[in-house]
């Protein structure tokens, strides 16, 4: 008797629609601009299923689109990230380091935490005051390689206590420092993110001591170890997240 050879199932048109919706917000929400033609290009979706998936977000208030026919985050999205972010302790925890490293230092302060393996995902941000100052990353991701924060939350060694890195292309310098919790993890890090013309060598040695400084507070706060934290972070022994 022949055996009957079982054809896989085909993806259901509601899941490639719940993919397709996913992917557009994903975009969305990752910054790219948010015009229905170019959300529409960046997803390769025909300008028909943009529009009608987008119609569908902005019904659930997902998303909305302002007076200029940009999408951009709705209300229910603002709820979901609002209930999320503060199920995070550092998120709060961090609030006045930030305003306090940006303060002090004249530049942008940030927290950055894994968003996977290969990226940083910056959680919060306190702008510089100047009138020049580095763009808002909040929500969005880089990635770890060839990074500030890349290598603060890997846990790559360091003499000086704190990272530094200035990406091709890129015209900003960025110093930053791990936080260690209570289990000897390190699960976050902050940064100083400044324009490199500015960003003297005695500069970027200020902008290490004080996120050195905050830190360990920070590291403290969450149970960290005193004698590890007091080695200047990172230290031997600090596990990678």
């Amino acid at each position: 008797m022949a055996r009957r050879t079982e054809t896989p199932p085909k993806e259901s048109t509601s899941t490639r629609a719940v993919d397709r919706a996913i992917a557009l917000l994903i975009t969305l929400l990752g910054g790219t601009p948010g015009t229905l033609t170019e959300l529409a290009r960046a997803t390769d979706l025909s300008l028909a299923t943009a529009s009608r998936l987008l119609s569908t977000l902005a019904q659930h208030q997902l998303i909305r689109r302002d007076d200029s026919g940009r999408f951009r985050a709705g209300i229910r999205m603002k709820q979901i990230a609002a209930v999320t972010l503060h199920e995070e302790p550092l998120y709060d925890l961090i609030a006045p380091h930030l305003d306090e490293l940006a303060a002090e230092t004249g530049e942008t302060a940030s927290l950055g935490v894994p968003a996977d393996a290969d990226s940083v995902l910056y959680l919060r941000q306190v702008s510089s005051a100047r009138q020049v100052q580095t763009a808002d990353w909040t929500g969005r991701t880089i990635p770890r390689s060839g990074t500030a924060l890349g290598a603060a939350l890997d846990g790559v060694p360091s003499p000086r206590g704190y990272f530094t890195s200035s990406r091709p292309g890129s015209d900003v310098t960025a110093v930053a420092v791990p936080i260690v919790r209570h289990d000897r993890e390190i699960v976050a890090a902050i940064s100083i993110n400044a324009p490199s013309y500015r960003t003297t060598d005695s500069e970027v040695e200020r902008f290490g001591a004080a996120l050195i400084r905050h830190a360990v507070a920070v590291s403290l706060a969450l149970g960290a170890p005193a004698y590890l934290v007091g080695q200047a972070v990172p230290a031997e022994g600090v596990e990678r997240r």
